[in-house]
This record gives structure tokens, sequence and C-alpha cells, in this order.
């Protein structure tokens, strides 16, 4: 199921429009004509044309390369500042990493953007709507450990880094945290 994913992601990145604009420049060359017909060399080169410089490590990584993304959360706080609204801190670990042909990784600098988000409800569990979404904001991502923040206007139960699981991650059930709540700026500045 990669193939979906990455065209999914890819489209999530550059747009819908580009990715269309893609196929429709591969159909327009090879529809209804005999060999050498399109192969999937065809189909990135376009991608590549559309895509613009920024985005030509990711198609790299999604056609080209055997690629696994190791994002997640280890701890995520909630903090209700003076004027109501709540601070969302999110500690992250991520990585890039490029596997062989025999399962052999090895790590590659990640710096990409990725959606963080925070909810009232975990998404993908009993009781998620787009209601349960506070905030998406999509933030750039390094190598490495990291601190994002959000700001929600309600209280976040959870807080998440790819959080809709668009990346091919190899686990994704650490993308998203239950979201602690620290002691209010308010109260702490009475103390």
């Amino acid at each position: 199921q990669k193939g979906g994913l990455a065209l999914y992601l890819l489209k999530d990145q550059i747009g819908a429009d580009r990715v269309n604009e893609a196929l429709r420049d591969l159909i327009a060359e090879f529809a209804f004509k005999p060999a050498p017909y399109a192969n999937p060399t065809d189909l990135i080169k376009r991608f590549r044309a559309v895509a613009g410089p920024e985005h030509q490590q990711l198609i790299t990584d999604l056609f080209e390369k055997i690629t696994l993304y190791d994002v997640k959360v280890t701890d995520a706080k909630a903090q209700r500042r003076t004027d109501g609204r709540w601070d969302v801190t999110l500690e992250v670990d991520a990585r890039k990493l490029h596997a062989d042909g025999k399962g052999k990784e090895t790590e590659a600098p990640l710096d990409e953007t990725f959606d963080v988000g925070a909810f009232t409800v975990e998404p993908g569990r009993k009781g998620y709507d787009k209601s349960s979404v506070l905030a998406v904001k999509r933030m750039r991502v390094h190598s490495g450990k990291q601190t994002l923040l959000l700001v929600t206007d309600k209280e976040p139960n959870f807080a998440g880094i790819d959080p809709f699981n668009k990346w091919i991650d190899r686990n994704s059930d650490d993308n998203v945290k239950e979201a602690t709540k620290a002691e209010s700026l308010a109260a702490a500045s009475r103390l």
C-alpha cells in the first residue's frame, strides 16, 4: 500500500492541482499510443517538474528510496494562559531512515513539514469527529529532539505530530499523547 500512501502524502505536501497536472501531462504524452509505454520514471519526472525545488527530496524519499519515518511525542503538556487560551507544548523525537533491499536502515537528515495538532478526543478513537480538532498546524520538523508549540482556544486532552498518519512511520501509535495539565500561569503568578 506504499504507492497509495506516497501519492496521498505528495498531494498533501504539494497540492492536488500539481499532482493532477503531472498526471494530465503523463496521459497527454502516452495515452492511446504504441510502445514505448509510460513507466514510473516518466511519472516521477513529471512530479519533479511541478513540485518545485523545495519538494525534490520528498519525491526522492517517496518514489526512489525505501524511506521510513520515526516521529513520536515523548511528552505533551497543556497550560492555561491568563487570557483563557491554552499553550500546548509537545516534546518530539524525529528521525528519517533509508533502508536497503535487505532491511539495513541508515539514518538520513530530516527536514520536512508535518501536521501538529491538539484535540479533545484522540484521532481515530471512539467519539472522535471534526469537532474534536482544536488546532492543526503544519510545522517544520528536523532530526532529533525538539519542542513544538501550539495555542488553542479550548482545553486540549491530546496532542500529536502526524496525528492523521500521512507519513510512513515505523510506529504510528506513538504520534499522539495525552496532554498533562501544567499549573496555569495565573495560578503560578499568585504564588
